[in-house]
């Protein structure tokens, strides 16, 4: 009986030796496997912030590849605007106040908003609100073409811009011209009529702001890029002193 005793303690014994056994093993496994979900989580986290290290980065990039391309952009424009620049001073027909209208109108079309800036803003009148209404467009328009001379749209031009000066007339009606007694030709597909203005600025910035007209017509026309020439004629008028026209094709 006490020999059965004995062997029945020293089972237990080594049982309870083995169950520990076991638990210690089941708790490293479960330390590993702790060890193993930190490992885990920690290379996701750093996934993580490099993946926002790296969208930086490439929305950096991207900013300064959009900011170089606006850069470049801009140099082949001001490159263009000069080359355009000297076709028109080589322009035979137009007189010199003719070619600062070719100039400036030029100027607002490629360079909006260095023009507005330069040339519109210093003299900003708030309380007009035609004013207003441009100084908003040329801020927020994109560039468009320059114009090239077109010496039949000057012919169209510089005859109803002469006959209108000689009559006193305004509009553009085209009547039979005083030298001639034949009536003006119309070889344009847009056009706009400047009174009273004998420079090249004053008769753009008339057209653009466009002051009374509910349309906007002139400017429309002016800052529009369907069109790539016009012919321009600047007269005497009885009226008004002086007269412009800007026959677009």
């Amino acid at each position: 009986m006490v020999n059965k005793l004995y062997f029945l303690t020293i089972l237990l014994f080594f049982s309870s030796c083995m169950s520990r056994q076991k638990l210690a093993l089941i708790e490293q496994e479960l330390a590993d496997i702790r060890g193993l979900n930190t490992a885990k989580k920690s290379s996701i986290k750093n996934y993580k912030d490099s993946q926002i290290v790296f969208s930086d980065s490439l929305k950096h990039l991207r900013g300064a590849l959009q900011k170089l391309n606006a850069h470049k952009t801009a140099a082949l424009q001001l490159t263009k605007f000069k080359s355009d620049s000297l076709l028109i001073e080589k322009c035979t027909f137009a007189t010199r106040v003719e070619k600062d209208v070719y100039h400036y109108l030029n100027y607002a079309r490629t360079r909006p908003k260095e023009f507005c800036e330069k040339f519109v803003v210093p003299e900003w009148n708030k309380s007009n609100r035609f004013e207003n209404s441009l100084v908003a467009t040329m801020r927020s328009m994109a560039p468009v073409d320059a114009l090239l001379p077109d010496f039949s749209g000057y012919q169209s031009a510089e005859c109803h811009a002469r006959s209108l000066g000689l009559t006193g007339g305004r509009g553009h009606k085209r009547i039979k011209d005083p030298k001639t007694g034949k009536p003006c030709e119309q070889n344009f597909w847009g056009e706009c009529c400047s009174y009273g203005e004998d420079s090249g600025l004053g008769v753009v910035l008339q057209l653009l702001i466009d002051n009374g007209v509910e349309s906007l017509g002139h400017r429309e026309i002016c800052l529009s890029n369907e069109y790539s020439r016009v012919g321009i004629s600047l007269q005497y008028h009885k009226v008004y002193g002086a007269n412009c026209v800007l026959d677009f094709l």
